[in-house]
């Protein structure tokens, strides 16, 4: 791959996380975030919009105002053991590092502001979609994605269930569908199914465990590999709009 291809992404390298001391007893939730994908007709909602004329499109306050009222409820909540010590409840997605009692203790002072760049940034990425004319609607999909590209339809579908993970999964299963359509766009019409661009891939566990679900088992190597990079750079900020503005305006 020749790399000078993609100056624009130069910038947008995945950080590695510095370890550190574990201070305090952390119970965690987890939930699983592993299935965003492209698809074909067989993975439409039953609630689609047939009309390939009228662009539909997420309502962005509404939307904003329901992920703050989410990311409200995410603060971690403090509780003391038996021998007095701080521990703290909240809940942490595959992949994320354990954070610091500085870091939570900034979550819980700053509440659902410690997520408003998040908010920003999917506002950012819902008007880049909105300008392009991508179809873009929050439905209850009912095939166990949270996310679906599809080419033919042009549109991007979100499940309803995101809403209340919160700010940082929606952008992050926003960002992945969003790739998905630069990827189309790659190919050289939008309506075609996605190609790999040839960003360099991350291989790490998070998302080697998103990669090795069932609704992965049918892709071909080549469509896991475009699935692969679609996870690698939904975790770069700025990635998505960039590879939007370069491939499909």
């Amino acid at each position: 791959m020749n790399l000078s291809l993609f100056d624009f992404i130069e910038n947008l390298k995945i950080k590695k996380s510095k370890g550190s001391k574990k201070l305090i007893l952390l119970l965690i939730v987890y939930f699983l975030i592993n299935n965003c994908n492209f698809s074909g007709n067989n993975s439409i909602p039953s609630n689609e919009n047939n009309n390939p004329k009228e662009i539909s499109a997420i309502n962005i306050p509404e939307l904003l105002n329901a992920l703050l009222i989410a990311d409200n409820k995410l603060s971690p909540v403090l509780n003391y053991s038996d021998n007095g010590e701080k521990v703290y409840i909240y809940k942490k997605f595959p992949g994320e590092k354990d954070l610091t009692i500085k870091e939570i203790e900034l979550w819980v002072e700053s509440g659902s502001d410690y997520f408003k760049k998040n908010r920003i940034n999917i506002q950012i990425l819902l008007n880049y979609l909105n300008n392009l004319k991508v179809n873009n609607s929050i439905v209850n999909i009912d095939n166990g994605a949270w996310g679906l590209w599809i080419p033919e339809k042009n549109q991007i579908f979100l499940d309803k269930k995101l809403i209340n993970m919160g700010s940082r999964v929606f952008l992050d299963v926003l960002r992945h569908e969003s790739i998905h359509v630069a990827q189309s766009c790659f190919g050289g019409v939008r309506s075609n199914y996605p190609k790999r661009i040839g960003l360099p891939l991350e291989f790490n566990k998070e998302i080697n465990m998103n990669l090795s679900h069932k609704f992965y088992s049918k892709n071909s190597r080549e469509e896991i590999y475009i699935e692969r990079e679609a996870f690698t750079y939904s975790k770069v900020d700025g990635a998505a709009t960039k590879l939007l503005k370069k491939f499909c305006f």
